[in-house]
């Protein structure tokens, strides 16, 4: 494109020493000459690198590089027209045109930079970045099948005001529920997710409720009075280090709460109820994951007990679990991070060198976890192919070459606590069975018997309520032997339990 602009005006100035008629009468003389002359300003252009890509880096310093570039090669136009005399095939171009060059040159350069740097900006403004930042296609799913499930239904969106939750909202809202019931317990995202429903599906029946899930009697009333058809669970305290030091917290929101709505489900003859989990929850190092697995435990075990317990006529409601990693924008995730800390100047703080995640796009993670919905018949932990994991390393220096700077350094702090290199889908020794839909599998799952469980649960409960940290990890224990703490003062623990099972 600048070799483009540098001929043109090069044209363009020849026409304007000499007249448009002698420029058309020796026209192809005059055109094996401009070539020629091309040449040196290529070579300026090489000389100062006005190749970068300018849809990325637009600075005073580089628009004084463009202008020595075309300086350079106007200059050595000059040098040979005045060393030799002009070829045979060639005409002699006068000294006046290689300055008036040196001019129209620099201004069409320097203005194609700044329409190619806008344009640029629009792009990224409606392309979604992390779609690039994904070394995979985007997973596509059947809308049709989620329509027909959630058409003309009452559906209860737990979390609503989070990442998963509010587009869990937005896909859920286009398929024309009967009523859409929204609860949060954090009252900002939620009004702003009020204002956003409110504008684009003002003809929706949509209730915002502000509460926590552990309020029991908020809870049942909800369910009492609007007798939902589908529960879509997202609330959960997710932070690992958050949790790591705050495990009493942990259980009393993701465990105690997804079991008050468990129950509830059961008890108002809710048709299907899907807890989305985590990665985290697979061999789990820390308590954010481990909770997440016991949640998964729980409607597990209690989605066998119905099976067992009910009769064939009794209307049974049917719990499923999904499963997938890390979500790629997500409030708290590493991508605004990472972007804050290159608008500010680096460094960018990455835990581990080779610390690696799955991730996945808000709104296919959203869209697998409908579909899952609507192929489960209870009791499955889905799980969703998430491709190859991604090197977070690699993750920030995509987004600081994004953000064309170049002074940006990134900083390795070591891993948190409870955290591990990398994340795995499955158990070992656990199975995958596939499914109608090529990215979504069932994992076999240990099976925990429902009594025994409700039994582990009530103490860990009290436990919890005692802020006896050390006590309420040690029964996560317990009841989780996969859970072996990472990079955290709770290693202690599985010293003194590995102990006890050898004795």
């Amino acid at each position: 494109m600048d070799m483009i602009l540098i001929f043109a005006s090069m044209m363009l100035m020849y026409s304007l020493v000499y007249g448009p008629a002698k420029l058309v009468a020796n026209g192809s003389v005059v055109l094996y000459t401009l070539m020629i002359d091309l040449i040196f300003y290529g070579i300026g252009m090489r000389i100062f690198h006005t190749y970068t890509d300018v849809s990325k880096i637009l600075a005073f310093k580089d628009l004084v590089r463009t202008a020595l570039a075309t300086l350079v090669g106007s200059v050595l136009c000059a040098t040979l027209r005045w060393a030799i005399d002009p070829l045979p095939f060639t005409t002699s171009i006068p000294y006046r045109v290689f300055f008036l060059t040196f001019l129209c040159s620099t201004a069409a350069l320097w203005l194609w930079r700044i329409i190619a740097r806008n344009l640029a900006d629009i792009v990224r403004d409606n392309v979604r970045e992390e779609v690039e930042l994904l070394p995979r296609r985007e997973i596509e799913v059947n809308m049709e099948r989620i329509a027909n499930l959630l058409r003309n239904q009452v559906v209860v969106v737990t979390g609503a005001a989070g990442s998963i939750g509010s587009e869990m909202v937005r896909q859920i809202a286009t398929y024309n529920p009967t009523k859409l019931i929204l609860i949060d317990q954090a009252e900002t995202p939620m009004h702003d997710l009020m204002l956003e429903v409110n504008e684009k599906w003002n003809k929706l029946d949509v209730m915002f409720i502000v509460s926590s899930i552990t309020d029991q009697y908020r809870m049942e009333a909800i369910f009492r009075q609007y007798d939902p058809a589908y529960v879509f669970h997202a609330a959960a305290y997710k932070h690992v280090p958050m949790m790591e030091e705050n495990p009493c917290v942990s259980i009393q929101n993701n465990v105690v709460g997804t079991r008050i709505l468990a129950d509830l489900a059961v008890k108002y003859h809710v048709k299907k109820f899907v807890m989305i989990s985590t990665d985290k929850a697979v061999n789990p190092t820390n308590v954010m994951g481990c909770s997440k697995r016991l949640c998964e435990i729980y409607v597990q075990s209690l989605n066998a007990y119905l099976l067992k317990s009910s009769e064939e006529s009794t209307a049974k409601t049917q719990f499923v679990t999904t499963r997938f990693g890390n979500v790629l924008g997500s409030n708290g995730s590493v991508i605004p991070l990472f972007k804050k800390q290159i608008e500010a100047g680096g460094p960018v703080t990455v835990t581990h060198p080779d610390i690696i995640r799955f991730f996945m796009l808000i709104p296919e993670a959203c869209a697998l976890v409908l579909e899952a919905g609507t192929m489960g018949n209870g009791g499955e932990v889905f799980v969703f192919d998430m491709g190859q994991p991604v090197k977070i390393a690699d993750l920030a220096k995509r987004l600081i070459q994004n953000s064309g700077r170049r002074d940006v350094k990134i900083e390795y702090t070591g891993l948190r606590d409870g955290e591990k290199l990398y994340e795995e889908v499955l158990f070992k020794g656990e199975e995958e069975v596939p499914t109608v839909h090529p990215k979504i599998h069932v994992a076999k799952v240990r099976q925990y018997e429902y009594e025994e469980v409700c039994k582990q649960f009530d103490e860990l409960e009290t436990l919890s309520r005692t802020s006896d940290d050390m006590s309420v990890v040690r029964k996560m224990k317990m009841i989780v032997p996969e859970f072996r703490s990472n990079n955290s003062k709770y290693e202690t623990i599985d010293k003194e339990l590995d102990i006890l099972r050898k004795g």
